[in-house]
């Protein structure tokens, strides 16, 4: 009978009750991929390191709400960033990304989405389904046209164009009823559309 307590008492596994981690301003290189079994993580702060890729495991983070990978070299982003189910702020600023994957797009609770001072040319049409998004920022990039489907996010509060190469606006954004804060500064513009007007707030 106490065998049988003591090899119960072995087999059970501890509960990792950590919430929040902070990395950040350090000189990493790399994650672990362990960081995936932090099954109650809320929030990972990565900001300000040296990180080229992050592991794919991070997608398994499911309680996680903010993620911050700001001022880093990412190249890229794993297509399992889109599994974070429950994730509000998702902060990519300030690395090297030349495309984001559309999965992004099914991160049904997200409400700021940071993707400024990269290199992207383009976006994947399928982010104008985050229908929680509040904030965007696509400020400093590459960017010579936004698609017609941001013109759905319906929450939409701050959208940040500047610093990109557009040469036109699409009417479209019109739409964006909840619209307060519009940056459309160094870009390429020969005109604006006369469909803003009807923007509200």
């Amino acid at each position: 009978m106490g065998q049988s307590a003591h090899s119960g008492a072995r087999g059970t596994e501890p509960t990792l009750q950590l919430q929040k981690l902070d990395l950040s301003i350090n000189q990493l290189t790399s994650l672990p991929a362990e960081l995936g079994q932090l099954f109650q993580l809320q929030e990972l702060d990565l900001w300000d390191n040296r990180l080229t890729s992050v592991p794919v495991e991070l997608g398994q983070l499911s309680q996680l709400q903010v993620l911050s990978l700001r001022d880093n070299q990412l190249a890229a982003v794993p297509v399992e960033l889109g599994q974070l189910s429950q994730l509000q702020r998702l902060l990519l600023g300030y690395n090297r990304l030349t495309a984001v994957p559309g999965e992004l797009s099914q991160l049904s609770q997200l409400q700021e989405l940071d993707l400024s001072d990269n290199q992207l040319t383009s976006l994947p049409a399928e982010l104008g389904s985050l229908s929680q998004l509040r904030t965007l920022r696509l400020n400093n990039n590459r960017l010579t046209a936004v698609p017609g489907e941001l013109c759905q996010l319906s929450q939409l509060q701050r959208l940040f164009l500047g610093y990109n190469q557009l040469t036109l606006v699409p009417g479209e954004l019109c739409r964006l009823s909840q619209l307060q804060a519009l940056n459309l500064a160094h870009n390429q513009l020969t005109l604006v559309p006369g469909e803003l007007g009807q923007l509200s707030s």
